[in-house]
């Protein structure tokens, strides 16, 4: 009675199956809320099990049909369903900051991207935000600059941490030829939010040059 959101928010895996639902607005599988949450297929079961004890979720169909949907009639709804769009706000927010933090500067860049533990869906509590860009040698340092500079205010207003390394063509040239574990690793999983994928950046180079 007193704290029922002890039960219905208390363990990860309630609160990864609870944001696919609310977001999706419909009824998913157990398969497909593995899908999209990343979650194991017993961290989904134990999930459902807990949300429908909690009558968060309502389940509906045969055991091999069954669906399940966030129930829009418990009365934590709109509270529960307002903290994850919060919580999708926020990220967007995050990205479209980090998006135009170039500012009056953003056509010099060759590539800005986020990669690291945010860009794997791995990230923590005290993880940073990584953020790569390239440019040409000239122009490099000033736009580090304007970057960092830019982004402090959303970073103290949004709650993350910055983290930005900048490279000119000749390191990337360099790190590419060299096969270097961080750039190999910065350039695994990324999302690109100007210009090219960063990897890609010293081939276009060349193409422009010689081609």
């Amino acid at each position: 009675m007193r704290n029922p959101l002890t039960h219905i928010l208390g363990v990860d895996s309630n609160v990864a199956v609870l944001r696919e639902l609310v977001r999706h607005g419909g009824a998913l599988s157990a398969s497909d809320i593995q899908g999209r949450s990343g979650l194991s297929r017993s961290g989904v079961r134990l999930g459902l099990i807990s949300l429908e004890k909690s009558g968060i979720v309502v389940s509906e169909g045969s055991l091999a049909t069954r669906l399940h949907r966030f129930n829009t009639a418990h009365f934590l709804s709109p509270q529960i369903a307002a903290l994850y769009v919060a919580e999708k706000d926020r990220f967007t927010d995050i990205v479209e900051s980090i998006r135009n933090s170039a500012g009056t500067q953003r056509s010099l860049l060759r590539s800005l991207w986020i990669y690291g533990s945010v860009a794997r869906k791995e990230d923590g509590p005290e993880s940073d935000l990584d953020i790569g860009l390239i440019a040409d040698k000239e122009y490099l340092s000033g736009l580090v600059e304007a970057v960092r500079e830019n982004l402090r205010e959303p970073a103290a207003r949004l709650g993350f941490l910055p983290n930005v390394v900048g490279l000119d063509l000749e390191d990337v040239s360099r790190l590419a030829r060299d096969a270097d574990p961080w750039w190999l690793t910065a350039t695994l999983d990324v999302v690109v939010l100007a210009g090219d994928r960063p990897e890609e950046v010293p081939v276009r180079d060349r193409s422009h040059n010689y081609g």
